[in-house]
């Protein structure tokens, strides 16, 4: 049900917005539902996962821009494992200092991070 939510969601900001693509930002669980939403339609143009609670090797198979932001005390995925993924994926891996899995502290750099991934996405 969360997929199909989200599938109407993205058919309303398309048609409001006017392009044919749209990047997908999610916060841990919903990660899951940014893949599937991914997978089944090509207009989702990247995907920006902040503390995804997902397997590392799910993110592999992306063919999208992808960004994915922990914090650098979230020790609920190995690092490396992580990082491994999301190279293999051709995306971006950003660790925020001093922060969990729910960014209680630097959350603004989470902020900073994601909106200059969406610059780089539109080509500014």
């Amino acid at each position: 049900a969360l997929v199909e939510d989200a599938e109407a969601a993205m058919r309303v900001a398309l048609e409001n917005a006017g392009t044919s693509a749209l990047a997908v930002a999610a916060l841990h669980g919903g990660a899951r539902v940014a893949l599937a939403l991914q997978e089944r339609h090509p207009a989702v143009g990247g995907l920006c996962l902040v503390a995804p609670d997902v397997d590392p090797l799910s993110l592999v198979r992306l063919s999208c821009p992808l960004l994915v932001i922990v914090g650098a005390e979230d020790k609920r995925l190995p690092r490396a494992a992580l990082a491994a993924a999301v190279a293999e994926a051709g995306g971006d891996l950003e660790v925020i200092d001093d922060a969990g899995a729910t960014f209680h502290r630097n959350l603004p750099q989470v902020g900073r991070a994601a909106a200059a991934w969406l610059q780089r996405l539109s080509g500014g």
